[in-house]
């Protein structure tokens, strides 16, 4: 579309507006007006339907005998009729720690054995940076 055509398309409903304005004042003085290049606000949602919420991909380290534990549980809910995947046996953990009293998730959570924090991977820019003071 070139310039002629979008700016006399853009006239165009300018006139169309400012039709409807004068035909319908009380609509008109209900909406705000939109200016090109700003989004429109989110409906709210409907009663009864809910939005599923957005998934995030985390990262994070389990010992091996937990990784086992993690199958090991996969097995039995298998063996039981309903198959679960890791991260839903994941929420699960959380929504049953999030159930139980502070005193006694500070006790679950003291009687893990630590595990030792690995060091992230350097950036390609780091270990430029580090290469060149070599």
């Amino acid at each position: 579309m070139n310039i002629h055509t979008r700016g006399a398309l853009r006239a165009s409903l300018k006139q169309e507006d400012v039709a409807l304005d004068r035909r319908l004042p009380e609509v008109a003085a209900k909406q705000a007006p939109t200016r090109p290049g700003t989004e429109a606000r989110a409906l709210p949602a409907k009663p009864g339907k809910a939005k599923p919420e957005k998934r995030r991909r985390e990262s994070f380290s389990l010992t091996a005998s937990d990784l086992n534990r993690l199958d090991a549980l996969r097995a039995a809910m298998k063996a039981a009729g309903r198959p679960a995947r890791k991260s839903e046996l994941v929420r699960a953990g959380l929504a049953a720690l999030a159930a139980l009293g502070h005193a006694d998730a500070i006790a679950l959570l003291d009687a893990l054995p630590p595990l030792k924090r690995a060091g992230g991977k350097k950036k390609s820019s780091q270990r430029k940076a580090t290469a060149r003071k070599r």
